[in-house]
């Protein structure tokens, strides 16, 4: 096996460049740290409206005759705000202070297209320059490309940076770094040989890849669920992110996705089936970490590229709209209803306004939560709702 040969294989599990050779020293002194951030990204747009309910607004009953969710089926959190009543499952973190909801979320110029949505939520960039994702420059920052993964069967531009591959791992039982057969002892031999520079670099990274996969592997089999999880596919995902988490190889964000958001006809059986999965999931979830005596490591925060419009569509749907809600959950929130409410008679285009830009949601969780730079992150200083508690 040739050089060239090492270096092909090698980037099988990294992609490197010459300005990457300080991230293993870099890792050690920034990487501390042992509170974790679990992203949940809704995708598809959910209705914010129907998910947080302004049942005393007579202008949400006008616009939606047929899928306004009745206001003796609302789950009443104050005194004109309630949750969708397939959340109820999430009742008693509302009451116990440990759910939070955040109105009227979006971005500058908003873009109703899924993909050109999705990819500004991606990178916190409305300009859509920016190429790395969000939590990819958190790995940079770190310097470590094993600090955040993505639980789910497709990679996320979330993730995505110029100088590293972080994992996308579709099932934690099998994830491992593979090489093609019958190269494996010839690479294992090139791995022995003393190197010097960015070859030197290249080795000591996978080295450190594989002892990182290997303790995951190892530390999994360890694990024993702590309470019984849903069936499906969402509740593995957070099942497989528990386990990683309980497996204490040190990640610090771990992010997973729940589909099929995009309700344009027959909204309330759709959107009904998936909150209730969300809720169902999220506690079966946050009773695993408290088992594991790790509930108090772990925020969620969760996010849809976009809300939909007021009114619904012939098809007893909604369209593509701008503003939304996002919520966060965890020991460490300060529950409540964080932000401005939607004006229903002040629209814009038909659609709520955003009034609360996204990033400063992130930066609430870099700052407070990760004890990291939103600045640096997210590219300049942005406001948002105290909803970490303290």
């Amino acid at each position: 096996m040739q050089r060239r040969d090492f270096l092909k294989l090698s980037a099988l599990a990294l992609s490197v460049t010459s300005g990457m050779p300080g991230f293993l020293a870099r890792a050690a002194t920034v990487a501390g740290g042992d509170k974790i951030l679990v992203v949940i990204q809704l995708t598809g747009g959910n209705d914010g409206l129907n998910t947080l309910v302004p049942f005393s607004n007579s202008a949400y009953y006008a616009a939606r005759p047929t899928i306004a969710i009745p206001k003796k089926d609302v789950l009443n959190l104050t005194a004109d705000l309630g949750m969708h009543p397939a959340l109820r499952p999430l009742s008693k973190l509302w009451d116990d202070g440990e759910l939070a909801w955040i109105e009227s979320v979006g971005y500058p110029n908003p873009n109703r297209s899924h993909f050109a949505s999705m990819a500004i939520w991606h990178t916190a960039d409305p300009t859509q320059a920016q190429r790395e994702g969000w939590i990819g420059r958190i790995a940079e920052k770190i310097g470590d490309p094993f600090c955040a993964s993505n639980l789910d069967r497709q990679p996320v531009k979330a993730l995505r940076t110029d100088t590293m591959i972080l994992p996308t791992i579709d099932d934690l039982d099998t994830f491992a770094l593979t090489l093609p057969k019958g190269v494996e002892d010839a690479y294992a031999a090139l791995l022995n040989i003393k190197r010097d520079g960015e070859v030197a670099f290249v080795e000591k990274a996978v080295r450190q890849m594989a002892q990182n996969t290997a303790k995951v592997q190892a530390n999994i089999k360890k694990y024993k669920a702590g309470v019984t999880y849903p069936q499906g596919r969402f509740p593995e995902q957070l099942k497989d992110i528990a386990r990683l988490i309980a497996s204490g190889t040190g990640q610090r964000v771990l992010y997973t996705s729940l589909g099929g958001f995009d309700t344009h006809a027959g909204q309330r059986a759709e959107q009904d089936e998936l909150l209730t999965v969300l809720a169902n999931s999220l506690v079966a979830f946050r009773a695993d970490l408290e088992a594991q005596g790790l509930a108090d490591k772990v925020v969620v925060m969760a996010f849809s590229e976009f809300g939909r419009r007021v009114a619904e569509n012939d098809s007893a749907g909604t369209d593509h709209g701008q503003g939304g809600v996002m919520f966060t959950l965890g020991k460490a929130v300060k529950g409540g209803v964080h932000g401005e409410s939607p004006d229903l008679e002040n629209l814009a285009d038909g659609d709520v306004r955003y009034k609360q830009d996204f990033r400063g949601v992130y930066a609430e969780a870099l700052d407070k939560w990760l004890g990291l730079s939103s600045a640096d992150i997210l590219g300049g200083k942005f406001g948002g709702p105290a909803w970490i508690a303290g």
